[in-house]
């Protein structure tokens, strides 16, 4: 049987260190729903958020970018391109996906899960216990592997290498120019995976569908 992205990509993480209670879980993304739900119907911390959203529209109007580019890719894959050019097809289909999601982690989203203002980090700070899996994937996105890889493709600094075996990828200091990480192909894709499926739950079940925060 075919493994899920889920046990094969989660595990690669918890090897590194990052989000290990994501490859604990059997299903950690509906799990991850469930926490986001839980707060949606806290009808005084969808209050606090709503203010919050209200002070910074860049949060929802850049999930909802994000989430459009993620529906976009989802559509069209680099084995469709001609033969000739398949090899820079592939590296671009990657990249194409992975990109917006480290920005967004980096920007917007990052601020909701850590900002002082932000009535989510605050709920995260004051009862992580209760919100496992958004409090470990705050975690994850403060992970030192982490950070130096969404810095490397915030700068574009990054170089890409595709071996006989296996395909790697090594981040590069922005300031010093010397090597910061290296990840395989799969670890990064985890990395995406990761911070695509916390934008989906937060955009989708927390964000998107309380009618408190639609107004």
């Amino acid at each position: 049987m075919q493994e899920s992205p889920d046990e094969l990509l989660f595990p690669l993480l918890k090897n590194r260190g990052i989000a290990s209670l994501w490859a604990e879980r059997s299903n950690p993304r509906t799990d991850l729903d469930s926490e986001c739900r839980t707060l949606a119907e806290d009808s005084e911390f969808t209050k606090s958020l709503a203010s919050y959203l209200a002070d910074n529209p860049v949060v929802v109007q850049s999930l909802d970018n994000v989430l459009a580019q993620l529906a976009f890719s989802a559509g069209i894959h680099w084995r469709q391109a001609s033969e000739i050019l398949r090899p820079l097809a592939r590296q671009g289909w990657h990249l194409s996906r992975w990109l917006p999601t480290f920005l967004l982690i980096d920007g917007p989203l990052g601020r909701l899960l850590r900002n002082k203002q932000s009535p989510l980090a605050a709920r995260l700070r004051l009862d992580h216990a209760a919100l496992p899996l958004l409090a470990n994937s705050r975690d994850a996105f403060n992970h030192d592997l982490f950070r130096r890889v969404r810095n490397g493709f915030a700068h574009w600094s990054f170089t890409w290498h595709d071996n006989a075996s296996s395909t790697d990828i090594v981040i590069i200091n922005n300031d010093t120019g010397r090597q910061d990480a290296s990840v395989s192909l799969l670890e990064c894709e985890a990395l995406h995976y990761l911070a695509a499926s916390v934008i989906h739950s937060i955009g989708e079940t927390l964000l998107r569908r309380h009618p408190q925060l639609d107004s």
